[in-house]
């Protein structure tokens, strides 16, 4: 856990971004709440106020993300930009949103009008396939940096991790076309 918290900064602060495939119950989620820690006192220490992160995931952990942040660091607050009253404005610095893939699709344009530090895309096998309308929303949500995680970011084929890397890190493996061809049936 401690590689790869260390790992992840390094990645994100060269404004990169990477995906953690770590098996399930490995500690993903507590590496990232480390990485929101490390970063929100990064921001703290330069003088400034930390920009709020934002978690995508499936409707059925949201309740786990709210109980694992409470456990290990429950000075940061958590918002749930889910169900019919969702809004965004009490959302403050170094503030966690917690959102859906479903909630991405409908409600992008609010999630992209905010100036996020983090983007993590739980479950990340969620935007295996590039042309979905989930991937292309996700897409479109700006961050200082992204974050996927997967305990199975190759489910069918080498495209579905090219999915996933050309979010965290857009461009990194070039087109689809040319890594189909290159890397993928060979």
């Amino acid at each position: 856990q401690r590689r790869g918290l260390a790992w992840l900064d390094e990645m994100c602060s060269l404004g990169l971004g990477g995906c953690l495939a770590d098996d399930m119950g490995l500690g993903k989620t507590i590496q990232v709440i480390a990485l929101l820690l490390h970063r929100r006192h990064q921001a703290q220490a330069a003088g400034g106020k930390p920009a709020p992160s934002l978690i995508v995931c499936p409707a059925s952990l949201l309740g786990n993300w709210e109980r694992e942040v409470a456990k290990f660091s429950p000075g940061i607050a958590v918002h749930r930009f889910h169900g019919g009253s969702r809004h965004l404005d009490n959302v403050g610095p170094g503030d966690l949103v917690l959102v859906t893939y479903g909630v991405v699709r409908r409600d992008r344009e609010a999630l992209a009008a905010v100036g996020w530090d983090l983007v993590v895309a739980d479950e990340a096998q969620h935007v295996k396939n590039p042309l979905s309308r989930t991937a292309r929303e996700l897409r479109r949500i700006p961050a200082a940096a992204r974050v996927a995680l997967s305990g199975t970011p190759v489910e069918n084929r080498l495209t579905d991790l090219w999915a996933i890397l050309d979010w965290t890190t857009p461009g990194l493996l070039g087109p689809l076309d040319t890594f189909r061809r290159t890397v993928a049936v060979p």
